[in-house]
């Protein structure tokens, strides 16, 4: 999960759009690692948990990207390329989290962690 610059700015500015959003991350907080850049980054099980309760409560997923851990495999180095991009779907109004469960699942058993992007909110399921 990351802040954009855009998202930090309007939590500052108490945004009514990302209330939800900003829920959600501090939720997941302490379930997850701290890149150096200080993204969030879940196991497999914990992102599809916050994919999951995203779609509880609405909040589109924007973006996911795959990340190796520190100090791991060398030879997971070509999944480190692994991304998903949805924000044309959310820009025509859906939440795109089957597809980002799916997502995450088909890459679970690489080892990786998953830096997931959030979306405004609410969003009615499409």
């Amino acid at each position: 999960m990351e802040f954009t610059q855009t998202s930090a700015a309007r939590s500052r500015a108490g945004s009514p759009r990302d209330v939800k959003a900003g829920l959600l991350k501090e939720e997941f907080r302490g379930r997850g690692r701290a890149a150096a850049d200080g993204v969030l980054l879940l196991w497999s099980t914990d992102a599809i948990d916050l994919v999951n309760r995203a779609a509880d409560e609405g909040v589109p997923i924007l973006r996911i990207t795959c990340v190796a851990p520190a100090g791991g495999d060398p030879s997971r180095e070509a999944a480190v390329e692994h991304r998903a991009d949805y924000t044309r779907e959310v820009c025509d109004g859906h939440g795109c989290w089957e597809a980002a469960e799916a997502f995450v699942r088909r890459r679970g058993e690489l080892g990786l962690l998953f830096r997931i992007e959030l979306g405004d909110d609410p969003l009615e399921i499409v």
